[in-house]
């Protein structure tokens, strides 16, 4: 008579596991089934486990902390016995063998706990704290729950614990890196435990605490065996000591209502899309610290898009001369250093910035991870690779860097553009000068990128143009900077002569602002991503955007709805050109690719966005 099988569940909470959830799940293969919940994660782990692994349960939940995700989960569960190993722990067959066996002889025992041996940079380590803990891993879930922890989450058991024989490998961090972004993620939740205790930070907890962590560790607990990977052990985790009681102080500062971040520093050396993107830091900041006082370094020829902004309180121009000029660049560093921020962020992340950020005496200085630029910081943060909402990886990303502020306001993630009444008459009484009355439908026409890998080829344009034209009642403004001009006349000639009987080339803004109150009174803003399209998307006008074949479209493609906000990229109709590669590893073939990206394309979508708006 054979043995009647207990039914196992193998359960799991993830994120991010790409590189680890094919192995996981054929581990696992030995249960009866196996639920998957994820965090809603960035990569491709989802896309894995629901096209390869079909028979795999899976559900995404957003991360609040690990008891209550673990709970969750449980309650997922279809039978009473279940494992719970994470996504980089790996069970032998001999090991699966007796997890089978134990569970199959109705023991007594409600949970087993395992051994762990901890493998780090792809060697196991020896001699190591690591090794010494046993976790519960199997256990009966009616017997079963798990406190609520933040971090280092505890298996409330209501039974007896037995101990299993065969020990689990725990492929840990495959590099320092993610070893150090996954004990800064434990750092937060321990200083939200903290937080909850009333614990405030001293020179004990800032200071000594670190350094015996890292004693305690690399010498009494024999870390030195390990070598260099001992060592870079026992500094991560000094760190990891030390930056959780620096989470408590910025969480106890947030809670109480951010008084002690007196002046801000954000730095966005870059384009006007990108300086107008980066207003969103500006914006959230004032909001959490409404008494602080916030500074935006820019380049010159950026700052009409932020002028006007209430959440600004001084705007720093970096100069020309700075980059031509070796000593007037230090001078500029000295007077920045004077300043004394309390936190600088830096969204630009060139060799400037880093300096600019290295100079200044900030308590915290936030930025991107690089490797060769991380030490510079006290905080970094990873960009994100895949949009986690409309708004696009190039807001996603910003919002990113105020993570590491653990901010409790609602962030606010559209860029705005603050334009005065005057402002938008001044546009109303520029197209009635010109003889456009209203009733007209005036379209401002980005017929130009910023170079020629980002300009749509002109007689695919002109094309455009015509279909355009065709429309009742219509205006056509040509925006192009004075440079520019005869590019423009170039495609204004490639037209029909019924189209240009439809624009205007004699409306030409005397700048920025003037160009932004000509746009305010437009329906629409239609041609070439850029500048013109992201202020257009600040001052609620619509968009229909051209991508250029070599920039990333869910970047910049922010808030795009199907109806109002529309863009087209040449990979969407003709994915098989770019292969594995990403539009940005196309650059040097934009033009050839450009010629694929025929008009015909993408015309009908057009005539269906013009009809619209």
């Amino acid at each position: 008579m054979s043995v009647k099988k207990t039914k196992i569940s193998a359960l799991a909470i993830i994120y991010n596991e790409e590189h680890n959830i094919r192995e996981y799940l054929d581990n696992m293969s030995f249960a009866d089934e196996i639920i998957i919940v994820d965090s809603y994660s960035t990569d491709a782990t989802p896309k894995i486990v629901i096209e390869e692994y079909p028979h795999v349960k899976f559900y995404q939940r957003v991360f609040d902390d690990f008891s209550s995700q673990r709970n969750y989960t449980l309650d997922l569960a279809s039978y009473d016995w279940v494992t719970f190993f994470d996504a980089d722990e790996r069970v032998s067959k001999k090991g699966i063998a007796e997890i089978i066996k134990t569970i199959d002889s109705e023991p007594e025992e409600v949970a087993y706990v395992v051994k762990r041996v901890f493998f780090y940079e792809g060697r196991p380590l020896i001699n190591n704290i690591f090794n010494a803990d046993k976790i519960e891993r199997i256990f009966r879930r009616s017997k079963c729950r798990y406190t609520k922890k933040l971090v280092h989450e505890k298996l409330d058991i209501h039974g007896k614990t037995g101990e299993l024989k065969v020990a689990i490998d725990h492929y840990t961090f495959k590099t320092k890196e993610e070893f150090l972004n996954k004990r800064l993620q434990y750092s937060q939740l321990k200083a939200k435990e903290l937080l909850d205790k009333h614990i405030t930070p001293t020179y004990y907890h800032l200071s000594i605490r670190p350094k015996f962590r890292f004693f305690k560790y690399y010498i009494l607990k024999l870390g030195f065996l390990n070598g260099s990977r001992g060592y870079g052990i026992a500094r991560i985790l000094q760190h990891d000591e030390y930056m959780r009681y620096i989470y408590l102080q910025e969480m106890q500062e947030a809670k109480d209502g951010g008084q002690a971040a007196k002046k801000i520093l954000v730095i966005q050396q870059k384009m006007i899309g990108d300086v107008l993107v980066s207003t969103i830091l500006c914006n959230n900041l004032k909001k959490a610290y409404p008494k602080s006082e916030i500074h935006y370094l820019i380049y010159p020829f950026t700052k009409p898009v932020v002028e006007g902004n209430p959440n600004i309180d001084k705007i720093i121009l970096f100069e020309s001369e700075y980059r031509d000029s070796k000593w007037k660049f230090f001078k500029f560093l000295l007077q920045t250093r004077k300043e004394k921020y309390d936190i600088v962020i830096d969204a630009y992340g060139k060799l400037e910035s880093n300096l600019i950020v290295a100079f200044s005496r900030a308590d915290k200085k936030i930025g991107f991870y690089k490797p060769y630029t991380s030490y510079i910081y006290t905080h970094t943060v990873n960009e994100i690779k895949q949009p986690v909402d409309n708004a696009g990886l190039a807001i996603n990303n910003r919002l990113e860097l105020l993570s590491a502020l653990n901010l409790t306001i609602e962030l606010d993630r559209k860029p705005k553009i603050f334009m005065s009444g005057e402002e938008r008459e001044h546009g109303k009484e520029v197209l009635l000068q010109h003889g456009i009355t209203p009733g007209t439908t005036v379209y401002m026409i980005g017929v130009l990128g910023s170079s020629k890998t980002k300009t749509y080829p002109y007689a695919y344009m002109a094309q455009l143009l015509d279909v355009i034209g065709q429309k009742p009642n219509v205006c056509l403004l040509f925006n192009y900077i004075p440079v520019q001009k005869k590019e423009a006349e170039a495609i204004y000639n490639l037209c029909s002569d019924f189209t240009k009987q439809k624009i205007r080339m004699d409306i030409v803004p005397g700048g920025v602002r003037e160009f932004l109150s000509i746009l305010s009174q437009c329906d629409a803003i239609i041609g070439n991503e850029g500048g013109a399209v992201n202020m257009a998307k600040a001052i609620d006008i619509p968009s229909f955007t051209i991508f250029s074949t070599w920039i990333k479209k869910e970047a910049w493609n922010s808030f795009e709805n199907g109806k109002s906000i529309v863009s087209v990229h040449l990979k969407d109709y003709k994915p098989e050109l770019y292969g594995d590669n990403s539009p940005k590893e196309m650059k040097p073939q934009a033009l050839r690719l450009y010629e694929e990206f025929t008009p015909d394309l993408i015309v009908p979508l057009l005539k269906e966005y013009i009809a619209a708006n």
